[in-house]
């Protein structure tokens, strides 16, 4: 685990100074992911300006819950953006290479590029939290204070762990182009909102099946109190590991079928 996380923290840092190599460039994604994030604000601010409330959530408590996406959508994209890769190591015979190195191929593959706009969308996220509960009023105690840095971290594996194992879809459907990843992270859309909006369907989805309301919408339940069955946000942990070690067995499953890229 020791190595692990030291070699993390190396990968990390060489692609970070790829990526920094082009001052210019960096700088331009940086501003667009935070641009790109804002209008999501901007949409609320528009749609709040006409309604005073959706399904019993002000318009703060739902920036809160966009903001949490954002901060967890953030440091993904910096940190793990390699899960994106996925067809691409395959049909360019880079996966050939990883699997010949004695590492943890998912380590080599979620941290084999990382996404400068990513830095863009946690900033936008962080201003958006910070000024969302300035203006809500949470009863704080400490076990919700606690619970903050636990439900962030959760977040981040959750996310990860999905879009790992929708992009390991590239050993079955073997186009260089896959849309199943980008369908799978769509779905994270109907938990910027509270998904009973959508209906009882969606909410028992995003929380249960693929949980990205684990994400945003259930801790902001906790938070805000807003449902007795809001603790269930403490299981976030759990949900994060059941994730992990699905995206894993997945993974490795594919892996059986994978058959180098030839030449």
């Amino acid at each position: 685990m020791t190595r692990t996380i030291y070699l993390f923290f190396r990968f990390l840092a060489q692609n970070t100074k790829i990526k920094l190599e082009y001052r210019l460039d960096a700088l331009i994604l940086f501003v667009s992911g935070a641009a790109m994030q804002s209008l999501g604000f901007l949409f609320i601010t528009v749609l709040f300006s006409n309604v005073p409330e959706i399904h019993g959530w002000s318009r703060w408590e739902i920036v809160a819950m966009l903001s949490l996406i954002f901060i967890s959508e953030g440091l993904v994209s910096f940190a793990f953006e390699g899960a994106w890769q996925m067809a691409f190591l395959m049909n360019m015979g880079e996966m050939d290479r990883l699997l010949l190195r004695p590492v943890s191929p998912i380590l080599q593959i979620l941290t084999f590029t990382m996404g400068v706009h990513g830095i863009g969308n946690l900033v936008m996220g962080i201003a958006l939290f910070a000024l969302s509960l300035g203006r809500v009023g949470v009863e704080w105690t400490l076990a919700k204070a606690l619970f903050v840095p636990v439900f962030i971290v959760s977040a981040c594996a959750i996310r990860v762990a999905v879009s790992f194992a929708a992009n390991c879809a590239a050993f079955w459907i073997k186009s260089f182009s896959n849309a199943f990843p980008l369908m799978v992270y769509q779905l994270a859309d109907f938990a910027k909102y509270p998904p009973s909006v959508f209906g009882k369907a969606v909410e028992f989805a995003v929380v249960f099946v693929i949980p990205y309301g684990f994400i945003s919408f259930v801790p902001m339940v906790y938070l805000f109190g807003k449902a007795a069955w809001g603790p269930l946000a403490w299981a976030a942990p759990l949900v994060a590991l059941w994730c992990a070690f699905a995206a894993r067995a997945i993974f490795y499953r594919g892996l059986r079928r994978y058959e180098g890229a030839g030449n």
